[in-house]
């Protein structure tokens, strides 16, 4: 049902400027969708109205008749849809891509930023931090940037004031036209100066960049639109994100001391501050058709003020929108724009202002504070930012490399032993050997075999997540660490002993007990718990002969678990090709299920699944889906869990061999049977309600074993103790990603170093002498050679199932190691073809990408491509491709990637292309996390194209940077292969 908008006669210009925000909250209330006759235009003011504008270019069209903006600069690509306006982004990208900003431009930011910081400095200990640094600061740097050395940054001020201030002259005042007109032509008349320079001097400026665009020329008038375009925003919002980021820190000193204390908020503060006070805070819209948009009915022609800085503020959106909060949970806001038009000066200004002026004024000005006696104010509504920010401070530090602190003496080399050999205790030797190269590493498992949950609790075919392993290998083949299985702490050696035998400890040896249900019934046999069924599935030799589940099972719980358990028992045996699944195991468990109930007490949007496993059931052949208790009429796109439930409700296989029945909304209240499970009932919506089943599998979490070391999650930080630390779940209690435990053992390391540095952890201890026994790193390869050799055809290997027959591999000198190769450090643009390829908005997968390729540039012939600028056909199957790409707004891909996704949707034939992803989002916003990197995973498998190696993920809100975590991945991958069969 739709409804003319209403008419908001009650709004003025004036008000607006002076403080437009109680104005928006109460358009927002009303709609978020009025004709305002002061403006004569419609405000658009809710998140989602404003969302759905900038996704919609072919109804939402930012080429206006009659525009402010073209009138004021000329016709600028932001005033154009594409394709017109594709060609002219792409013409002026090359000088502010990302890759750019951190190479070329950030320390020119910095001289710059040093140069007016020492200025305002020499006059005194008082200024404005607006226009004695900010405003100069700004304008120098964008007059660099564009390649105006023929202009000085006062006139760059001059020019882009006036040019902002009749773009936003809704008034139709005579006199900012006349001083925006004046502008105009200064503007022309420096271009047609300079532009003959740059011919003849190629340089990194954005002018120079332009010129020499392969088979594109720009018009003459397009250039100097467009540069009117860049010195307007390109100024004013570094300007303004500045001042008004100091006024949050400096009137909230309580988040100010956070952001001093802890470095990494500095981008968090610059978020926030563009979040809660928008620098650009309007922009028009034009629509081509008479539309609706959030229930209001729209003509053609209607003429739209796309509000940011009250969809910025949205309540639905935001808790408490109007308080300033740099810990505030991360959910993207528009202050760049979306879609096609995001800014293309998005890096350059979080460059300025979150990595240059904004550390350097709160690092270097000693008691600085608004000053007492000077109002600090601010205004605008189209245009908002400080129009005064006095401030004073006691004394000023001096900069540059000398106050850089020195670097840390290297001290003696501990002994570290590290007890399990899983990712968390191999993450955990692999950081300790980089942040303390001399340092003697012992690694001990209570196994003769390595790897412990990648070998025994990974889901069997999880090949891609299970080729962790091979990036473990390299701490025992070639970075000196020692591998002494078939060591069992509290049988073979105290814990005691250890801690005299070595410097330090670290304890990563896993939670292994499944939770109980805490239901009556839940000791019943045929209970079992998740973790012994996926230990079962992978030969574990502590879990002996496989039970049958029956016809019928029901598998509780609606985390990852459950879905692999789901999976693991509806898979046929084809469905294993190339895994290292125990097959006897596998059919004793799931040979005779016809039905898998999967059972969960919350709805498809609050289940803790990852909307990957769920499609990946979705996909599985002879298996018919049947969802109770989900409501799957949200659009999609909405929510990626309920997108992945409607997939599954949309699978069903005609002949089905199993059927799974989901859930959702439903708790366990009791297994019922007198001596073996018969029947779970369960409370939903509707009451109870009795499943008759033969087997209940419990996936709701692990707990540590009778004999665990320490408590589970009673030590945070990983520290027990000087000398004896806590990895993976034992330090944070059973939750958590291999991908976590890369951070984890990251801020492992560095706890020991400090200890080591602060003298709380003493070197010289013996270490441990060999224990009767042990299988040394050469043993596991004997055990691996005979496991691989005695794979049935389709399999990797066949697991050895007893501690017996390992130790007689391990032992058995007949068996040929296979050659140790060198470390693959073939020269520049030798090696491994591989592309990386990129899929981005606002910049962040690309300078992923760019480190990436840098990463691996010794060992690979790599290049770097756009998904913008590619299409399917021109991928090489000869070549690797390594898959960046980012997530924003509602789960979306980025804009630019869907052109590719487009061509995917054809399904062109792509068998025999390999490639990993990495996808990067924010899991804060946790029902869409990563899901712009699936969808470009999905179609890429649909056409037939092979995904290897781990499936990555970064976490925006995490402590690991971006870089670090794909540098790793990308080794990770590259590791996997090496280890593949020839193709």
């Amino acid at each position: 049902m739709s409804t003319d908008a209403p008419v908001a006669d009650w709004v003025t210009i004036p008000d607006l400027h002076r403080d437009p925000f109680p104005i928006y909250e109460r358009l927002r209330a009303e709609g978020g969708v009025h004709w305002v006759p002061a403006v004569g235009r419609y405000l658009i003011t809710t998140y989602e109205a404003v969302h759905t504008t900038e996704l919609d270019q072919e109804t939402f069209s930012a080429n206006e008749q009659g525009s402010l903006q073209i009138r004021a600069m000329g016709h600028s690509m932001l005033r154009r849809d594409d394709p017109e306006h594709r060609l002219e982004r792409t013409a002026w990208q090359p000088a502010l891509r990302p890759g750019v900003v951190k190479r070329v431009w950030r320390s020119r930011f910095e001289a710059i930023a040093e140069r007016y910081l020492g200025e305002m400095v020499e006059r005194g200990t008082s200024g404005d931090l607006v226009w004695d640094f900010a405003a100069p600061f700004a304008a120098e740097s964008l007059r660099e940037i564009i390649g105006l050395p023929n202009v000085t940054q006062q006139q760059m001020q001059r020019w882009s004031q006036t040019l902002i201030d009749a773009t936003g002259n809704y008034a139709d005042d005579p006199e900012v036209w006349a001083k925006g007109e004046r502008s105009f032509d200064e503007v022309d008349a420096a271009l047609a100066e300079i532009l003959p320079w740059h011919a003849a001097n190629p340089n990194e400026s954005l002018l120079s960049q332009l010129l020499r665009i392969p088979d594109y020329e720009m018009p003459m008038e397009r250039i100097r639109a467009n540069v009117k375009m860049t010195i307007g925003g390109g100024l004013n919002e570094p300007r303004d994100a500045l001042g008004v980021a100091a006024w949050g820190l400096l009137t909230h000193p309580e988040q100010r001391r956070a952001v001093e204390a802890d470095p990494g908020l500095h981008h968090a503060a610059f978020d926030e501050t563009l979040r809660w006070i928008a620098p650009i805070g309007l922009y028009s819209r034009q629509v081509t058709r008479d539309t609706v948009l959030a229930g209001t009915r729209l003509p053609a022609g209607a003429r739209l003020g796309i509000c940011i800085l009250s969809a910025n503020r949205d309540e639905r959106v935001w808790d408490d929108a109007a308080r300033f909060d740099v810990r505030r949970e991360v959910k993207p806001h528009l202050a760049f724009s979306k879609g096609v038009h995001v800014c293309l000066g998005a890096w350059v200004a979080r460059a300025q202002v979150a990595d240059v002026a904004l550390p350097m004024l709160l690092g270097r000005l000693e008691g600085l504070e608004l000053d007492p006696d000077r109002e600090a104010r601010i205004g605008g509504w189209v245009f908002r930012g400080m129009l005064d920010l006095p401030v004073r401070w006691r004394s000023a530090r001096s900069g540059g490399a000398a106050s850089a602190a020195a670097p840390a003496a290297e001290g003696p080399a501990p002994r570290v032993a590290v007890v399990g050999s899983g990712p968390a205790g191999c993450f955990s030797a692999q950081a300790i050997r980089r942040a303390l190269p001399a340092a003697s590493i012992d690694v001990l498992e209570a196994l003769p075999v390595p790897y412990g949950l990648v070998r025994s609790g990974v889901a069997a075919d999880h090949r891609g997540t299970k080729t962790v392993a091979a990036q473990f290998d390299r701490l025992f083949l070639h970075e000196g660490v020692r591998f002494r299985g078939g060591v069992r702490l509290g049988a073979d050696v105290a814990l005691d002993e250890l801690r005299a035998a070595y410097d330090a400890v670290v304890l990563a040896t896993g939670l292994r007990a499944d939770r109980p249900l805490g239901v009556p019934g839940d000791d019943l046999p045929g209970v079992h718990g998740a973790g012994r069924i996926t230990r079962l599935l992978n030969a574990h030799p502590d879990e002996g002969e496989a039970p049958s589940l029956g016809e019928r099972v029901a598998v509780v719980g609606m985390g990852n678990v459950a879905m692999d358990v789901a999976r693991l028992l509806a898979r046929d045996a084809a469905g294993f090709d190339g895994s290292d699944v125990d097959d006897e195991a596998h059919a004793r468990l799931a040979g005779a299920l016809r039905t898998i109930h999967v059972v969960g007490r919350s709805a498809p949007e609050d289940a803790r699944f990852d909307p990957v496993m769920v499609r990946e059931l979705a996909g599985l052949p002879g298996v018919r889906h049947r969802v109770h208790g989900a409501d799957l009429a949200q659009p999609e796109g909405r929510d990626a869990r309920v997108d992945a439930v409607r997939a599954l409700a949309a699978a069903s296989d005609p002949e089905p061999r199993v059927e799974v029945r989901w859930w959702f909304g439903h708790a366990p209240v009791c297994v019922e049977g007198e001596d073996r499970v018969r029947r779970l009932v369960l409370r939903g919506p509707d009451g109870e309600a009795g499943l008759d089943v033969d087997a209940v599998v419990t996936a709701v979490g692990f707990a540590a074993d009778d004999d665990a070391p320490i408590a589970a999650g009673a030590h945070a930080d990983g520290r027990v103790e000087s000398g004896l630390y806590a990895a993976g779940w034992l330090r944070r209690g059973p939750r958590g990603t291999i991908p976590d435990q890369r951070a984890d053992a990251r801020e492992l390391a560095r706890l020991l170093q400090d200890d080591l540095a602060a003298g709380a952890v003493a070197v010289g201890a013996p270490g441990l002498p060999d224990v009767d026994g042990e299988v040394g790193f050469d043993g596991w390869r004997r055990i691996d050679v005979r496991e691989r050799l005695g794979a049935a055809p389709g399999r990797e290997r066949a697991k050895l199932r007893d501690v017996a027959g390992m130790r007689e591999a391990a032992a058995d000198l007949g068996i040929p190691l296979p050659e140790v190769a060198a470390e693959a450090r073939s020269g520049e643009g030798d090696g491994l073809p591989v592309t990386v390829l990129f899929g981005t908005e606002s910049g962040g997968a690309e300078l992923v990408a760019d480190e990436v390729a840098r990463a691996i540039a010794d060992r690979a012939d790599v290049e770097v491509v756009d998904l913008a600028d590619t299409t399917p056909d021109a991928l090489d199957a000869a070549r690797l491709h390594l898959v960046v790409c980012s997530t924003y707004g509602d789960g979306e891909a980025p804009t630019s990637v869907r052109p590719f996704l487009a061509a995917l949707g054809e399904r062109p034939d792509l068998s025999g292309l390999r490639y990993a992803v990495l996808g990067m989002g924010d899991r804060s916003y946790a029902r869409t996390y990563s899901r712009g990197s699936e969808l470009v995973d999905e179609a890429l498998a649909a056409c037939g194209a092979e995904r290897v190696g781990e499936y990555g993920r970064h976490d925006a809100g995490g402590a690991t940077p971006a870089a670090e975590a794909a540098r790793d991945w990308a080794d990770g991958v590259l590791a996997a292969l090496a280890l593949a069969p020839e193709r």
